[in-house]
């Protein structure tokens, strides 16, 4: 072999290999330190969209998912949620919730009457690590643990069993407002506002965590937690439990969309790889026509949910919140990456020659600005795709003869894929916060021996120090970079599964189309799922570079992408 060839070939391999997390490099994400990456970064990030693409290459030969539900996997019904909760005895429940009442007492105290130094209050590291990192991956992993710890439902529950005992009435301990008794006289939610609360609730978390200094401020966190328990507790009293988490409560979403991303990649697995290892379900087939029977049934009644989606099901403001509320997840996490990378500097230059922002010194604004502008801009590249997407069905013959049927829209689409989306916002998640939840949870030891930051050592861990070796650059840059490219690969393959789905009701409405017309007029038509998922693939592939460049620029240097 030629020696030039040779070495190219080597770099090449060398390229996939470290996009895979193969080649040992010195990075990390937050650690203060820089290093000198092995080979450029531009070669890891070409690397890395070069395991995107491979993914979307193999995608024609997946087998396809038609067991488990396709574009009702975001719509939120209680029976939705109840599967994703593990099942505990009423006392169990009764037991977890009473614990979760009372540690929600204590980290208000700690922080609104405890010393004030944030590493030495128990408040800032529970909330930042224990609480919002530690139960998103515990949904991720078990189900949705925080329906059974959630302390305002917990206060909530335990006020109306109280009230239902005086008046002669009983009621389960985590009764989701099927009783009367929790939906009489209740407001009904206003369609019109969709989840837009939810929505807003997670990027003012974001900004507080973010722009505004409440992290190192226990004070400020005792505030913010009276307020949103106020307000939480005026919600769903005012129009019930269930219509308050279904729609308003941004926190229960959110955990409640961890606890469906496992469950989705539960079924991902059984329908793609299960088949393949001898596990998975095979779905029993009609002679007639040698078509999976359940597939046909799947069809059907996507068919019916398609046709009746923006008529019954969901209005256009609940379709747009519940898009702005994943687009919420997905660009709270960016946020975190941009906002300590140097374009953020760029962006605070020209922010300033702004006449309201003249006088910001605190740069408080520009970050809501920032972060607004990038949900913007997500969430209208996101339907661009979905637009795009929409513009594939246009080259298959007849479309247009079947398009009042199938009411395949820009926001129908999104809201399909909606929940591809979800894997990228879990794999930016664990790669900014990784090292922090391994490293910086460990303080929670030595602060539950002293709350208060009062001298105290109830439990004799208060001399507890953290073990910094325990996650070092490399491996951080390791989780980063290997979660980054997995989360935009299984996204791929959940966009797949959906364009499956697409592309079955499309041939079941053309097959029956075309038996009622005898066959005379226009013939059998279908579309690739492939080529309705080129959009989204090419989007993702651009996320890619760009999400590795965020993680990269502090520990290189190189300028971002």
């Amino acid at each position: 072999m030629n020696p030039r060839n040779f070495r190219v070939l080597r770099h090449l391999i060398m390229m996939v290999l470290m996009a895979m997390g193969c080649v040992q490099e010195c990075a990390a994400h937050g650690f203060g330190e820089r290093y000198d990456l092995p080979v450029p970064m531009l070669w890891v990030s070409i690397a890395a969209c070069c395991v995107v693409a491979l993914s979307f290459c193999l995608t024609p030969f997946l087998r396809s998912n038609t067991n488990a539900p396709k574009d009702i996997t975001l719509e939120l019904q209680v029976e939705h949620m109840r599967l994703q909760t593990p099942h505990l005895s009423s006392l169990s429940q009764s037991i977890l919730m009473a614990l979760s009442c009372s540690l929600l007492f204590l980290v208000w105290s700690c922080a609104s009457f405890g010393i004030q130094d944030p590493l030495m209050n128990l408040a800032p590291t529970f909330i930042w690590i224990v609480w919002w990192l530690g139960t998103s991956f515990a949904c991720l992993l078990f189900g949705n643990i925080w329906r059974l710890i959630d302390p305002w439902m917990g206060l909530y529950l335990a006020i109306t069993h109280l009230k239902a005992m005086l008046f002669g009435q009983s009621q389960s301990p985590l009764d989701d407002g099927v009783s009367p008794v929790q939906t009489q006289g209740r407001l009904r939610w206003p369609e019109s506002i969709g989840r837009w609360p939810a929505c807003f609730t997670l990027l003012i978390w974001c900004g507080l965590e973010i722009i505004y200094p409440i992290a190192s401020m226990p004070e400020r966190l005792g505030a913010f937690i009276a307020f949103y328990s106020l307000y939480t507790w005026l919600g769903m009293f005012t129009f019930g439990l269930k219509q308050w988490r279904l729609y308003a409560d941004g926190f229960t979403l959110y955990f409640e969309f961890m606890a469906l991303l496992r469950q989705q990649l539960i079924s991902m697995w059984n329908a793609i790889i299960g088949p393949a290892l001898g596990t998975g379900h095979t779905p029993k087939m009609n002679s007639l026509n040698s078509k999976p029977i359940e597939h046909r049934q799947q069809v059907q009644r996507l068919s019916i949910e398609g046709s009746q989606h923006n008529r019954t099901s969901l209005s256009m403001s609940m379709s747009m919140s519940m898009i702005g509320l994943v687009m919420a997840m997905f660009s709270s996490v960016l946020f975190d990456g941009l906002h300590a990378a140097q374009g953020w500097l760029v962006f605070e230059r020209w922010a300033t020659h702004l006449p309201f922002f003249q006088h910001d010194i605190n740069g408080y604004f520009k970050g809501a600005l920032g972060l607004l502008m990038l949900w913007l801009s997500l969430s209208f590249i996101y339907l661009l795709t979905c637009h795009l997407t929409q513009r594939m069905f246009f080259l298959i013959p007849h479309y247009p003869r079947f398009r009042s049927q199938l009411n395949f829209n820009t926001i129908g689409l999104a809201s399909s894929f909606l929940s591809c989306l979800l894997p990228i916002a879990v794999a930016y998640l664990i790669a900014h916060n990784f090292s922090s939840f391994f490293i910086q949870g460990q303080n929670i030891i030595a602060l539950a021996s002293d709350p208060y930051g009062l001298g105290w050592d109830l439990w004799g861990t208060a001399h507890f120090y953290p073990d910094i070796t325990l996650i070092d650059a490399k491996l951080t840059w390791y989780v980063a970079s290997i979660s980054i490219v997995l989360g935009h690969v299984i996204s791929i393959f959940m966009a797949h599964q959906t364009a499956c789905a697409l592309s079955a009701q499309l041939r079941e409405v053309s097959l029956e189309a075309m038996l009622q017309e005898g066959g005379h007029h226009f013939e059998f038509t279908t579309i690739k799922p492939w080529i309705l998922n080129i959009p989204m693939t090419l989007v993702m592939i651009g996320f890619t570079a760009l999400s590795l460049s965020i993680i990269a620029e502090p520990l290189t240097n190189s300028p971002v992408l």
